[in-house]
């Protein structure tokens, strides 16, 4: 080998010793663990919106994927939470049973949460404004003053309202809470129905239905993930819902005023991207709310209820 072909590799190598650390550690791979507590349309949208938006932007070709679902089973959750804490480098918590159990895995490294109604009073955060730990991400806390005004503006005769959700789960129990205080302010009265499971809506239902004019509906991961069920049942009983998500209403309910569950998706992916942008550190990102809430309507449901859909305003 001559003199000129060595001097040429002796200089590249000792470039390629210096220059390209910093080079090669942006090219690292970027491993994003997610854990969802359960299946269901408005969860799987903000996991839709949340990889799509990171998979478009300048980080998606580094980021591998480690995408987990609970299925609404605690003791998984457990063990999912640890392996997926252990494996990535950032984690991604959908709905509030996940996130309180992976903050409770992990202290160190970033968790992005989503579709968690209240994250203080869930004890994830100190405060929206200034978390103050490794949690950060959005709220999916739902206008319920204007959902109850959604309900009380359409439905003027209706008396009693109806509500039924899990009560073990806190983001459940604030929005039911606050609804019942706007509804009964109103001058209607309310009955709850509380289940554990899945398998007690259709005793819970039944327990309404016979005494309500309406069902008001709070984003519930358990009502969440048997909409077919409820829906179907307010149906047959000519019973009107409002509220939840955007996606829970076009797949089974009458009406809300809800943000895309995508969107939250998308809004939390985009808080990922500019930590990694900026080197910023969650404790100091504030939690975010929903930006672009709307009035969603379900043709087929209020046709099912001789309501003509665009009479609900």
């Amino acid at each position: 080998m001559n003199k000129w072909i060595k001097g040429i590799l002796f200089s590249l190598l000792a470039f390629m010793s210096l220059v390209p650390k910093a080079a090669q550690a942006n090219e690292e791979a970027i491993r994003i663990g997610v854990v969802q507590y359960v299946e269901h349309e408005a969860l799987d949208a903000v996991l839709e919106g949340f990889q799509e938006t990171l998979n478009a932007s300048a980080y998606g070709e580094r980021i591998e994927w480690d995408v987990n679902n609970a299925s609404g089973v605690q003791a998984t959750l457990q063990s999912m939470s640890e392996a997926v804490a252990r494996n990535n480098d950032i984690i991604f918590a959908i709905a509030t049973p996940a996130a309180q159990t992976l903050a409770v895995t992990e202290q160190e490294k970033p968790i992005f949460i989503a579709a968690v109604t209240d994250p203080v009073e869930a004890g994830l955060a100190e405060s929206m404004e200034h978390p103050g730990r490794n949690v950060t991400g959005t709220s999916d806390m739902a206008p319920i003053d204007e959902q109850v005004d959604l309900l009380v503006r359409n439905f003027p005769d209706a008396k009693k309202v109806g509500l039924i959700y899990n009560s073990s789960e806190v983001n459940s129990q604030i929005q039911a809470d606050r609804a019942i205080e706007l509804l009964e302010g109103q001058g209607l009265s309310t009955k709850v129905a509380t289940v554990i499971s899945t398998n007690d809506i259709a005793q819970g239902l039944n327990s309404l239905m016979d005494e309500v004019d309406a069902l008001f509906m709070v984003t519930d991961n358990t009502i969440d993930s048997a909409i077919s069920l409820v829906g179907d049942m307010a149906k047959e009983a000519g019973i009107p819902t409002i509220g939840s998500s955007a996606e829970v209403v076009e797949t089974n309910g009458l009406a809300t005023v809800s943000n895309s569950y995508r969107d939250y998706g998308v809004q939390t992916a985009e808080m990922v991207i500019r930590m990694l942008d900026e080197d910023l550190n969650p404790a100091d990102m504030p939690i975010e709310l929903g930006n672009a809430f709307e009035i969603i309507v379900n043709d087929a449901f209020a046709e099912a209820l001789n309501i003509d859909p665009a009479s609900i305003k």
